[in-house]
């Protein structure tokens, strides 16, 4: 990658130079993922700062070590593979206008985004061509054993499983369309009838057809009203009528979950998959960049 600014180099890795502009851009854009998320960096203090500086630098020095190593191995990316990455990214915006101006805000002309992005292209393939040659297929036996060592990847925050039949009533209705819909929920409520068999023939919700079963919601992932009736039932209790911008709702608890509870394996069994490929591709990325590190000349100086 072509380095357009020079200023303060922060480390050398073999005869190339990293500088401070490519070590804030990083932190910039880490700071960027981190607010998408309500965290603000600036928040963490002075001494989380400095090691979040010093691990975006050991991140730089990796990828410059990977991005060496394709040269070496002649690895290339086509102009074709960079256009099809580009046109992927234009789809994110309303126009193309839009994303070029985007690039441009950024602080870089399209030829030194192209340069940035076959770099970052190159680092990724070298990084998957050697997952792809190093990987191995996880038993079933080897999944649920990530499963037991690591329970602490899988603990939850406190939710409930609910159901619930709903009955729509528009917002602009009167007064008499909510209470004639309160009133016939609060009859269901008295039925000896199954309370899923109830939600299959009267409520207004695509959950019908599943009994109305909603699933396990965290606290602030309901409609606030809903959330609040749920908390206060016990299980396979079933509230009043509860209003929302749809209608009226009866919702019955099925089951409370504290806050850590670890979900049984047959549950979450492919979660479980997925997180144990993830750290199995992370070693495998984490054992290829200490054997580039122990043959390479590096200087850190941030």
């Amino acid at each position: 990658m072509k380095k357009q600014v020079k200023g303060i180099v922060v480390a050398k890795v073999n005869a190339e130079e990293l500088y401070e502009t490519q070590l804030e851009d990083a932190v910039s854009k880490y700071n960027r993922s981190l607010k998408e998320q309500g965290v603000e960096i600036r928040a963490l203090g002075q001494d989380k700062m400095h090691n979040l500086r010093q691990f975006m630098l050991q991140k730089l020095v990796e990828r410059e070590l990977l991005h060496q190593e394709a040269l070496k191995k002649k690895v290339r990316i086509s102009a074709d593979e960079i256009d099809k990455v580009m046109e992927e990214s234009s789809k994110q915006y309303p126009t193309q206008e839009e994303f070029y101006n985007d690039i441009l805000e950024d602080g870089q002309d399209v030829e030194t985004y192209r340069e940035r992005l076959a770099y970052d292209m190159l680092v990724n393939k070298m990084a998957a061509t050697r997952y792809e040659g190093r990987k191995k297929p996880l038993s079933p036996q080897e999944i649920q054993s990530f499963y037991k060592d690591n329970q602490q990847l899988f603990a939850q925050p406190e939710s409930v499983n609910i159901g619930h039949i709903l009955l729509k009533v528009d917002r602009e209705a009167d007064d008499t369309a909510w209470d004639t819909a309160k009133s016939k929920l609060e009859k269901l409520k008295k039925s000896k009838k199954d309370f899923r068999e109830l939600a299959q023939e009267h409520s207004h919700c695509a959950s019908a057809k599943d009994g109305g079963d909603l699933g396990f919601f965290a606290r602030g992932q309901l409609y606030r009203p809903l959330e609040n009736a749920a908390v206060t039932l016990k299980k396979n209790e079933v509230s009043q009528p509860v209003e929302s911008e749809d209608g009226v709702h009866l919702i019955k608890l099925y089951e409370r979950r504290p806050q850590g509870f670890v979900p049984p394996f047959d549950e979450i069994s492919a979660q479980v998959e997925q997180v144990a490929k993830a750290e199995q591709a992370q070693r495998i990325y984490q054992e290829y960049v200490e054997e580039l590190i122990r043959t390479a000349r590096i200087e850190m100086m941030g």
